[in-house]
């Protein structure tokens, strides 16, 4: 149960963050189109950053195995790495602002990944 409640706080938080930058994205990316980008970015991190910290969370220091909590945040970090370069083709087929999608998804990205290792510790 623990396990649950920590992935639904850094959800929430994540969300937060996202729905913070993307009120102030918007001050830089005006039109609809890159609106509509920064939608489609956003759902994506949220998506990937759930992932990356459910991988993580059983490592967390105490937890694991000696070095694994590394390896698992390496390979989040690859993710995040692959889905940026694999994103940016997808958002060009599908006609999206391709500056206003890869910003939006780096600052999601960034902002999200600054969270976790606060919340890694989270045992309530």
């Amino acid at each position: 149960m623990k396990e649950r409640r920590a992935l639904a706080l850094f959800a929430g938080v994540s969300a937060a963050l996202i729905i913070v930058s993307t009120v102030i994205l918007r001050t830089y990316f005006r039109t609809v189109a890159q609106h509509d980008a920064m939608l489609v970015s956003a759902g994506l991190a949220f998506a990937v950053q759930l992932g990356s910290y459910a991988l993580l969370r059983p490592a967390r220091p105490g937890k694991g195995a000696p070095g694994a909590l590394m390896i698992r945040w390496a390979i989040g970090a690859v993710l995040r790495f692959f889905v940026l370069v694999l994103y940016a083709p997808i958002a060009r087929v599908l006609f999206l602002s391709l500056e206003a999608a890869l910003v939006s998804l780096v600052t999601f990205f960034f902002l999200t990944m600054m969270a976790e290792p606060l919340l890694l510790e989270y045992d309530r």
